[in-house]
């Protein structure tokens, strides 16, 4: 969020403005770390890291699936809009070994940065992870995620995983343009997934090929079992109505693929945290990072016996453990004095269930953005007074804006349908919108945010 005063001086010197030594270093330049970094920018001397040299909004990929020229409204190159427009620097390069050092130091820690060229440490007083997860075609390849077997035609494991990480956005174009040449070449789709990337990902593929044959597969009885009825009554007789074939309360099984079909796999999610840690207490099973309601990483304590569990706080922490099946006897307590972030996908909340969506991933990010504005003493840009510590609440909204088609849609909550049709399909444009000039920096996209978190 631009603050008032900075917003009248001309972007290529707003970064000149004073602000504290203070430095924040993001890992991940998904709409959760690039939140934490517009809020934090005002105040701190940012640095975002991120593997691949661009931004892509999500939630509008599919799109971009059956029409490639889509692409360009939803990307963005870091170094443009961070550096030259935001005042926040940017490092391309993978980050891993993250290492906090003993009280005294100049600095909190440092993570390691491995990058075209060459690899060093960045020094940080305050780490925020947002690296997310991989999920097949939805997401850029980075290094070391899997491919989605519609990239290679099913070929067999060891052929795709030589396949090249998608790092620039000419990689991305060409992969999604790729794409899109197979499903016009073929008989027809196989989504794998009717939750909600399957379902707008069937509905995205019959609007633009109505001539393309469909089918859903879904282990589970029933299309977006996430939702409540009424949505998925919705969802079901809409995609009925275009004539795409539900296989649904069976696991899908390879052999059911007739030659020459292409199959989108919807379900499945790859962890891309493991690199990040030494501790392999900071990670829950899955692979999602460890942290408490502050959002601060939780790691084993030093000296731990194993008898209990246990969040050690610090001067704005509360301890709020909560055992799961896959928690270790540990006591736990904050990594490098509070001051080590987790948000969004990648991170698993002590108590707290959240989806992956960037509702949810953004409220962790104001979270963490306000615990560090209160250790520091300041306040944000539209703050009278420096905020207090906050906490991520027990209950977390659950807001789905489902696209079924460029012109139909629902908006719902989990339990509620709220609005389809035409309303429906303009409100998930105008999220495109104003989201991608929020994530730009441009002022009045800002304002129309900012009351959301």
């Amino acid at each position: 969020m631009h603050h008032i005063a900075r917003s009248f001086v001309p972007a290529p010197v707003r970064h000149f403005l004073p602000r504290t030594l203070k430095r924040v270093v993001i890992v991940g330049g998904g709409p959760t770390g690039l939140f934490c970094a517009d809020r934090l920018r005002h105040h701190f001397e940012v640095t975002v890291v991120d593997s691949k040299q661009f931004f892509e909004f999500t939630p509008s990929v599919l799109r971009a699936v059956v029409d490639p020229s889509h692409l360009s409204r939803i990307t963005f190159d870091y170094r443009d809009v961070l550096e030259r427009e935001l005042g926040v620097e940017f490092v391309l390069g993978d980050a891993s070994n993250v290492a906090t050092n003993a009280g005294g130091s100049a600095r909190q820690g440092t993570v390691r940065v491995a990058g075209h060229e060459g690899a060093g440490k960045l020094h940080f007083d305050y780490l925020i992870v947002a690296v997310g997860v991989g999920n097949g075609l939805w997401k850029p390849r980075l290094r070391g995620d899997p491919v989605d077997a519609a990239l290679t035609n099913a070929a067999p494991a060891p052929h795709r995983d030589s396949s090249p990480p998608e790092l620039t956005l000419d990689d991305r174009r060409q992969t999604l343009r790729d794409l899109h040449e197979r499903i016009i070449g073929s008989r027809g789709v196989v989504v794998v997934g009717a939750g909600l990337v399957g379902v707008e990902l069937a509905a995205e593929l019959v609007h633009f090929f109505p001539q393309l044959k469909v089918t859903l597969f879904d282990g589970a009885a029933d299309v977006l079992p996430q939702l409540g009825e009424g949505a998925r009554g919705y969802a079901r007789n809409w995609l009925r109505l275009h004539n795409v074939k539900l296989r649904l309360g069976a696991p899908f099984r390879p052999s059911l693929v007739k030659e020459d079909q292409v199959v989108l796999t919807c379900v499945g999610t790859r962890t891309r945290s493991a690199q990040l840690f030494n501790d392999d207490a900071v990670l829950k099973r899955k692979g999602q990072i460890r942290v408490n309601r502050h959002m601060q990483v939780l790691r084993r304590a030093d000296g731990a016996s194993g008898s209990s569990i246990n969040s050690t706080t610090d001067a704005f922490t509360a301890s709020d453990p909560c055992l799961e099946e896959d928690d270790r006897p540990y006591e736990m307590e904050t990594m490098g004095n509070g001051r080590v972030f987790a948000i969004g996908d990648c991170a698993a909340v002590d108590g707290v269930p959240t989806a992956q969506m960037i509702f949810h991933g953004e409220e962790m990010a104001a979270v963490a953005v306000a615990n560090i504005e209160a250790n520091e003493d300041v306040a944000s840009p539209f703050s009278l007074a420096n905020a207090p510590p906050r906490e991520m609440e027990s209950e977390q909204p659950f807001l789905c804006c489902t696209s079924l088609g460029p012109h139909d849609g629902m908006f719902s909550t989990q339990t509620e349908l709220v609005s389809t049709g035409s309303l429906a399909a303009l409100q998930k444009q105008m999220l495109e919108v104003t989201k991608m000039g929020a994530l730009r920096g441009e002022l009045l996209s800002s304002l129309l945010w900012h009351p959301v978190h």
